[in-house]
Order: structure tokens, then sequence, then C-alpha cells
């Protein structure tokens, strides 16, 4: 990688995610630097021993060549990043309504008030924060590493909130969320061009006909650059998770930064297979980010804890968000760029993991500095799309909540409407096909939260009180109503599916893992 040892900090990361998955690039699309160093036998500047160094995301940046771009003035301004996920809240990093271009909520919590909109699990806060945190009044030209800022910076989050306190969604929901970020990806005062999904299902339906995929192609088409996390199953799974294995999106495992300073593929990361392997890797293993204090994760694996804003986590979740961010930038540097291109960037301006084969790294460790230098690529991928008409059922996998005492199974959605993949393909995902003509009873905000205000460490109708949801009773929403069925909360794990990460603790999400489906 062509910088200088004083700016390749070195860091142990790897993110939760859960999906990933990696189509081969055409001939003559993948730009390669003329004798690339190999990251994994370069020299490391130093090899930091406390997990807070791995961990800080002042440090990634360096690691991926982000703060090269920031010295340029390409910091993410004017992209738009739809994180599809559990909502956001308004910690201090992203105290600044500027930085939230709008807000969705498909949850099971959508119709309660006092939690619409708002991350009461904690991981879509955590996600948002890698890609676009932003500590108030700071400078990234001037940032020191005790300041908190994502990849991007001045992008802005479009949050998309589509599970609950419980982590429980339903397929149906991920792929309401995606359609409605297709709907509204220039609507006025938006320019969505990522999509961030740290999601995935155990399903081994067919990635041509899977609707889940078919969402995903919708929205790669549509231009937006869809990242997905590969899944956190480890190396002896040989497949993605659903949607990762699609040609099309960009599926990103983890990397982690040993005490030797080399970089190795994380264990807990999903092998792709001869057929799909993962596009590129990024640092995901106990990376800090954003803490919301009172939520369901904070609450459970206080192992986690950082500081009172920080929180730390390990997966191919937050490996997709690190690219997430990188993707921003590129797109700002570059703003005419294609989806295919884009990818073909990323890929061909990897760099290598010596001694790791590709169906765990792709084409390695994602090197922005050098994607933005690389001359832009005549890319077009031309694999198959899916056609959608698959079964929902199948898409879910091994994954299915409860709702109003009902397992959700079959070809229905959560809101009890039939489902009909190819004739949801065929129309595009129209809005009314999912509830009527609105979304669950839930509005969006384009310039301001409705319902609370969003002033840094207050949110009306309910308080976060250290470990406690205080003024407020859980009424309306059930967890018994929206969780998941077959698999329970047991000690501190989730068994079967939920968000990928391998758990939340003190180094990495391990010991209490999110296996089957999960976000990542």
């Amino acid at each position: 990688m062509r910088r200088t040892a004083a700016k390749r900090f070195l860091v142990v990361l790897a993110v939760l995610a859960l999906l990933s998955g990696l189509l081969a690039v055409p001939a003559g699309a993948k730009p390669k630097k003329d004798q690339p160093q190999d990251r994994a036998s370069s020299p490391a500047a130093v090899a930091y021993d406390a997990l807070g160094e791995r961990g800080s995301l002042h440090h990634v940046v360096d690691q991926i060549g982000a703060r090269e771009l920031w010295a340029d003035g390409i910091t993410g301004a004017g992209i738009d990043v739809a994180v599809i996920d559990t909502g956001l809240s308004p910690v201090p990093a992203f105290s600044d309504p500027d930085q939230v271009a709008a807000v969705v909520d498909l949850s099971f919590e959508g119709g309660v008030p006092e939690l619409a909109f708002l991350d009461t699990y904690g991981h879509g806060t955590h996600m948002a924060g890698i890609i676009a945190g932003r500590d108030p009044g700071v400078d990234p030209a001037t940032a020191s590493p005790d300041d908190f800022l994502g990849v991007a910076p001045d992008a802005r989050i479009v949050s998309v909130k589509v599970a609950d306190n419980t982590g429980a969604v339903d397929v149906s929901q991920v792929i309401a969320g995606i359609d409605w970020v297709v709907q509204h990806r220039d609507a006025e005062g938006l320019n969505i061009r990522v999509i961030n999904l740290s999601y995935g299902t155990d399903s081994t339906q067919p990635a041509d006909v899977d609707p889940l995929v078919a969402a995903v192609e919708r929205a790669w088409d549509a231009g937006i650059v869809v990242v997905v996390a590969a899944g956190n199953d480890g190396r002896p799974e040989k497949g993605l998770s659903n949607p990762a294995r699609s040609p099309y999106v960009i599926a990103v495992g983890a990397a982690e930064l040993r005490n030797n300073g080399k970089w190795k593929v994380a264990k807990y990361s999903t092998s792709g297979s001869a057929e799909r392997t993962v596009d590129v890797v990024a640092p995901g293993t106990s990376i800090d980010s954003l803490r919301v204090p009172g939520s369901r994760a904070d609450v459970e694996h206080p192992e986690g804890y950082v500081s009172g804003t920080l929180f730390r986590g390990s997966g191919s979740s937050q490996a997709a968000a690190v690219v997430s961010g990188g993707v921003a930038l590129l797109l700002q540097a570059r703003p005419d760029l294609t989806p295919d291109q884009v990818k073909a960037l990323l890929r061909g301006s990897a760099e290598s993991i010596r001694n790791t084969n590709a169906k765990f790294q792709g084409e390695g460790l994602v090197d922005l500095a050098a994607a933005a230098a690389a001359p832009v690529p005549d890319a077009e991928q031309t694999w198959p799309r899916s056609t959608g008409a698959g079964s929902l059922e199948a898409a879910r996998g091994s994954a299915h909540v409860v709702v109003d005492g009902v397992e959700v199974r079959g070809e229905v959605t959560v809101w009890g409407q039939p489902f009909d993949g190819a004739a949801v393909h065929e129309s595009g995902l129209l809005g009314n096909s999912w509830t009527g003509n609105s979304w669950t009873g839930s509005s969006w905000t384009g310039n301001s939260w409705t319902g609370f205000s969003w002033t840094g460490n207050s949110w009306t109708g309910f308080s976060w009180t250290g470990s406690s949801w205080t003024g407020f009773s859980w009424t309306g929403v059930s967890w018994t109503g929206s969780s998941w069925t077959g698999f329970s909360w047991t000690g501190n794990s989730w068994t079967g599916n939920s968000w990928t990460g391998n758990s939340w603790t003190g180094s990495s999400w391990t010991g209490s893992s999110w296996t089957g489906t999960a976000w990542g």
C-alpha cells in the first residue's frame, strides 16, 4: 500500500456483519496498481497492544487510506447512506440534525410513538457511527485520536429501522426497507447513493430466484451501491449469507490486525464458495463505535462498554460499515461513478493478504486511497439477475418471527398480506403493495424528527437511564409478539438467527454469538 509507515496506523478490527458475497468483475474492469505491496507482509509501524488503540476509528481510517482522501477535502459531503438496521438514536456524535437526512420506521416498534425511529437495540447506531458519526465541532483535517469521526464524517445517514429492541425482523420488512430507499433515493433533499445492509439469512434458495436478492439488485440497478456483510458463521460455512450471495452487490468479510502487525481474515468471517466469494475484506474486529445507553446490547453485554459514548463490537457488519463509508468518499470524489465502477475500483485496488485463500478474502483488504487514484474502469456486470419469483418463506431460512402469537410463515408478509415474488418484482415493489398506501402507519421525515426532539441527550416521552427504560412501559408491542421463535434469548446469546457479529464482548462478538441469520 502506497503510504508512509507514519500514515499507516495498524489496528485490529472486525465488525458485526452478516452478509457478504462476490462476483467476478469482467476482464478489464479491475484496475490494479503496479507492483502492489502485499499488506500482510508490509512492515508494521507499531503493533497496538491496547484494544482501545486497535479498535479506534482514528486508526481504522488510516488503515484503509481514508485520511488521505480527507486531506484532499473528500469527507463524504453530499452523499446520503441508507442504513437498513435497528434504527438510530441521537447520541452526541449524531446530535447535529444536518447529519441525518431522513428516518423511517418499518419495525414492530413503528406504531409506538415513544420508540419510533429510535435504536432500542443498539446495532444500527453502532453501524451509522462507523459510517458517518462525528463529534460536535470536530474538523476531519485537524482531528485528534481522542475525537470520534466515522469513515465519511460529512456524509448523511438515512435511517431505515426494520428491527425492534429484540433484534426481531422478518425478511419482508427488510425487502420493504430496501424498496423504501429505492423509491425515495432522490426525493426532495435526498441523494441516497449507498445502502449498508448488515443483515442476512441462512437461506439456501438459489439466488437467481430469491426475492431478497431481487430487492438488492433492484437497488443496484437504480444506481445505489449496496454493501452487504458476508456473515459471521466462520470459514467452514463455505457459502455467504443471503443476500450477499447476489453477484452484483459488494460482499464484505472481516479482517483483523494481529499483534505482529500483519493482517488476517477473522475466523468468524463467513467463507465464500467456488461460485461466490466475498469481494473484499475490511477491518472488523474490536471496533469502537457509538454506544446507545440503555439499549438492549448495552444492557445485555456490559463487556462491550468502552466509555460513556463508545461500545466495542466485532463482525462482518462493522467491516461492511467501514466499506460503506469508503464508498461515500469515492462517490463524493467521483460522483458519476456507477455501482459497477465503484465495485471494480474497490476490488481492483484491494491489497491481497498473503497466504490467504480468495474464498476468505476476495481481492483483499480495501485501500481507498488507491481506489480514488485508479483510472475509472469500463466496468459492467452482466450476471443473470434474480427474478424474485422464488419463495419468501425459503428466503427466511430458519429465521421466523411471531406477531400477535402467530408465527409468520409461508408466502405472507408480517403485515398479513399475500406475497407474490414475481408480481412484486414486476411492479418494482411499489409502496402500496405493502400496507395499503402507507408504510406500517409510520411516517418518514426528511428534515426533522417527529415525535421527539433530536437534541443529543434527550428523547421526549421516555428517558434512557443506566440500564432501564423509565417513564414508559413496554405496552403495545410485546416481546412475545415480536421475537424470534424457535430461538430464544438465553443468557447472553441468540441462537439460530439475529444480527451478525459474533457477540458483544470486550474484544469482539464472541461467546454469545449470533448464528444462522443475523445482523452483522
